[in-house]
């Protein structure tokens, strides 16, 4: 697992929605979450001063059943699906971890609310990752055109 630090929220292409981006501390991994409009304006605000009410009441939950949140952490499924978890560890002398389904947009907003770490797994990495530096499709056949133009002489050769 990978330590993620979100860096923002960017509208879709189709600006049909909106993304969380998680980029990997100190490296190059850098995936994006899909959030509702609201957990997206919870989520660009710099200082999380107003976070949903359902977040306090999750963590005192937990609390008083013993237990502490850990960490978020995404993951994808056998079909390459975005899932998430929350880490959730017992105070019992065991210690148990265990890992609670959540909707990755409430992880995110749980995880800004509570100051809690983003963890995400080396596949979600490798299948979901997002490269910001790609070209598109219209930018790589503009860059081999003119690599043919140059190639390619102007006079065909004489026999």
């Amino acid at each position: 697992m990978r330590p993620m630090h979100l860096v923002g929220i960017r509208s879709t292409a189709a600006s049909t929605g909106l993304v969380a981006i998680l980029v990997e501390a100190g490296g190059p991994g850098m995936t994006a979450v899909p959030v509702t409009a609201r957990e997206g304006l919870v989520l660009s605000e710099p200082i999380p001063s107003t976070r949903p009410g359902w977040v306090s009441l999750l963590a005192r939950s937990v609390h008083m059943l013993g237990g502490s949140l850990l960490q978020i952490r995404l993951g994808v499924d056998a079909d390459a699906r975005l899932v998430c978890g929350l880490a959730i560890a017992g105070r019992d002398e065991r210690g148990e971890v265990g890992e609670v389904p959540c909707a990755p947009g409430d992880a995110l907003v749980l995880a800004s609310a509570l100051d809690r770490p983003i963890l995400a797994s080396e596949t979600l990495l490798r299948l979901r990752g997002v490269d910001l530096g790609e070209q598109t499709m219209h930018e790589r056949m503009a860059r081999w055109r003119r690599s043919l133009a140059t190639a390619i002489p102007e006079d065909p050769p004489t026999r």
